[in-house]
């Protein structure tokens, strides 16, 4: 059984403080200098680098308040999507006496799941006292295995109109970070329809990456270090940005976050009880920068590219386990997502 820790990164240090420490007094104990020396070296390492991270969390990470009634348009490619970005800050606003609208911009592909999703949608936000006037369900994305160029102009038109019908004073939407291809689209499609008249701001919600980096993904670090505590503890850290833009976490307050979970558990088709477990933190966003980006980050100097690279020359279960990482963007996989490509016309 692992000790699990959600969300409490001093702890995973804490730990490998104590680990380091045995081992260097280990060193001390008669005939185990030279046995004991290259743990105490390679635990005073693990707790240097989540050291590290833990400063790194402290330095980009802020919290940011939401006091007045806005107009706030939640983009969210699917139906769980939404309340992992934005359940929080959705629910606050519509307490407030705001108007929060969820528009949903891609259909489930599986038989009878997209109905089975839009009722679990409208459960979880009734939480918040939403109904279905406050609900959009719009099939705007392209296949999830498949590039459609035309359909992604269609879907850019559609959501100008979505946001012209209701204008927002902010927009929520998932991160340009190359953990869904579906995610992708729609943070490149809000700077493809944006216009230097347009008020409103816009917040990008980071969900999950195969991102990896010591200076912008702490809780990624603290995550894969904490492997190396003898097997008995895994780490749970809500998600990282992916460029270093400082993260806000919305402030709310124990009940309102607890609104939240319970907002969660209402998508049993997505294994609920992993979704309040894992994803039931503050929303947490940064300032929108993908307009005029490809990629979300450097594939051919990433992470990413290494642990694919030793999978094709060492057994891919054994570098799984030893470097586990997201094998690419969902739909994308083995690569990430490339704006220029996903909006080429045919052909070119």
């Amino acid at each position: 059984m692992k000790l699990r820790i959600d969300f409490r990164p001093s702890i995973v240090v804490a730990l490998f403080a104590v680990a380091a420490a045995l081992f260097w007094l280990a060193t001390r104990l008669p005939g185990a200098f030279w046995i004991a020396l290259p743990f105490a070296l390679f635990y005073s390492l693990l707790l240097l680098l989540t050291a590290v991270a833990l400063l790194r969390i402290l330095a980009i990470e802020r919290w940011m308040d939401w006091q007045a009634p806005g107009r706030l348009l939640i983009l969210a490619p699917h139906e769980d999507d939404c309340v992992i970005a934005a359940g929080g800050l959705g629910l606050r606003n519509a307490r407030l006496g705001g108007a929060t609208r969820i528009v949903y911009l891609a259909r489930d592909e599986t038989p009878a799941l997209p109905e089975r999703r839009a009722a679990e949608a409208r459960a979880a936000w009734s939480v918040a006292g939403l109904g279905d006037a406050d609900l959009r369900f719009v099939d705007a994305m392209p296949p999830l295995e498949r590039r459609d160029p035309a359909k992604l102009r269609r879907a850019a038109a559609a959501l100008r109109d979505i946001i012209d019908e209701f204008a927002p004073t902010a927009i929520v939407v998932p991160a340009f970070e190359g953990g869904h291809i579906h995610h992708d689209m729609a943070a490149a499609l809000i700077g493809r329809v944006m216009s230097p008249a347009d008020r409103f701001a816009v917040f990008e919600a980071p969900e999950y990456s195969p991102y990896v980096s010591l200076l912008n993904t702490p809780h990624r670090i603290l995550a894969l270090c904490a492997r190396w505590l003898f097997g008995l503890v895994a780490y749970n850290g809500p998600p990282d940005g992916v460029d270093g833009r400082p993260v806000l976490k919305v402030r709310l307050t124990a009940g309102e976050l607890a609104d939240k979970r319970r907002m969660l558990a209402a998508f049993v088709s997505q294994n609920a009880p992993s979704l309040v477990a894992t994803r039931g933190y503050p929303d947490r966003l940064v300032a929108y920068a993908a307009a005029g980006r490809r990629r979300p980050f450097d594939f051919d100097r990433s992470y990413l590219r290494f642990v694919l690279a030793l999978r094709r020359y060492l057994p891919p279960a054994l570098i799984d386990r030893l470097l586990p990482v997201q094998l690419g963007t969902i739909g994308r996989t083995g690569t990430i997502t490339d704006w220029d490509a996903e909006w080429a016309e045919r052909g070119a």
